[in-house]
């Protein structure tokens, strides 16, 4: 879910993300996978014209 919108930041979609991927996870480890890594990047603006960035999070898995 979108972190921002107009008015600015969404409080409550941040609460939701982090539910639902607290749940993913759970669900996951009750399948038998193991977290094996947590890995982050950041795409950052990128100048004056591009008002616009990413933050990732990536969950690596194994079984």
């Amino acid at each position: 879910m979108n972190f921002y919108n107009i008015a600015g930041i969404r409080f409550q979609n941040i609460a939701a993300n982090d539910a639902m991927i607290s749940s993913k996870l759970s669900a996951m480890a009750a399948d038998g996978w193991e977290l094996a890594f947590v890995t982050s990047s950041v795409e950052a603006d990128t100048g004056q014209q591009d008002g616009q960035g990413i933050f990732i999070t990536r969950y690596i898995f194994k079984k």
